[in-house]
């Protein structure tokens, strides 16, 4: 289903919903959209939320008071349909054996759908923890949770940020392909960039990092 753009105020309404959604697992009522947004009647919600639903955003059945829904389209692609998404957390793994990321995780761990808001494919995605503080400069210390999507090195642009087996150890750093080479940059000046031959098998490179995970 195609959507149109929303107006300041319905993004608003769309936002508190999908807020909602996400803490209570339920939708919510007219009047908890109403006190929300300052709107006094219900008869202003209901108005806003037939835009939201011609537009293509939300959809509702009739007569219910918690009827509200969001789209097929918009659940379906951040795992929501099915609950919170889990996510494997991979262990050591050679890169040389890249196969392996998923064959025996350490642990999986359910997260926050709009975390992956910025992937192609949520399938894709699974956490490592950072190996080095090589990017402890652009705010990636070692222990950090990765979020990554797992993408072929031919598919990232210059510059991304991205998850790499070195050996057996997963690090965060910058890519770029030059010259027929893998360059893998830190952000740290006192760690070494790293180039490769993309048949390399001393390094692999995992994916984008879409973000990442840290215990305070």
């Amino acid at each position: 289903m195609s959507k149109e753009p929303l107006t300041q105020r319905q993004n608003r309404a769309y936002d508190f919903i999908e807020d909602y959604l996400d803490r209570h697992r339920k939708p919510p009522t007219l009047q908890e959209i109403g006190d929300a947004l300052g709107i006094s009647s219900t008869n202003g919600v209901y108005k806003l939320l037939r835009k939201l639903e011609q537009k293509g955003w939300i959809e509702r059945e009739k007569h219910k008071a918690r009827s509200i829904e969001l789209t097929d389209q918009e659940q379906d692609q951040f795992g929501m349909a099915g609950g919170p998404p889990s996510l494997p957390i991979v262990s050591r793994t050679p890169s040389d054996q890249p196969e392996r990321l998923r064959d025996r995780p350490v642990g999986t761990l359910t997260v926050d759908y709009k975390l992956l808001r910025g992937a192609d494919n949520p399938a894709d995605c699974l956490l490592g923890r950072a190996g080095d503080d090589g990017m402890n400069e652009a705010g990636i210390n070692k222990g950090d949770l990765l979020l990554i999507e797992e993408m072929d090195w031919d598919d990232l642009e210059n510059q991304t940020l991205v998850a790499v087996l070195l050996q057996d150890q997963l690090l965060a750093r910058r890519y770029e392909f030059a010259n027929r080479k893998i360059h893998l940059r830190p952000a740290a000046a006192h760690y070494a960039e790293d180039t490769f031959s993309p048949t390399d098998s001393d390094h692999y490179v995992v994916g984008r990092v879409l973000g990442l995970l840290r215990s305070l």
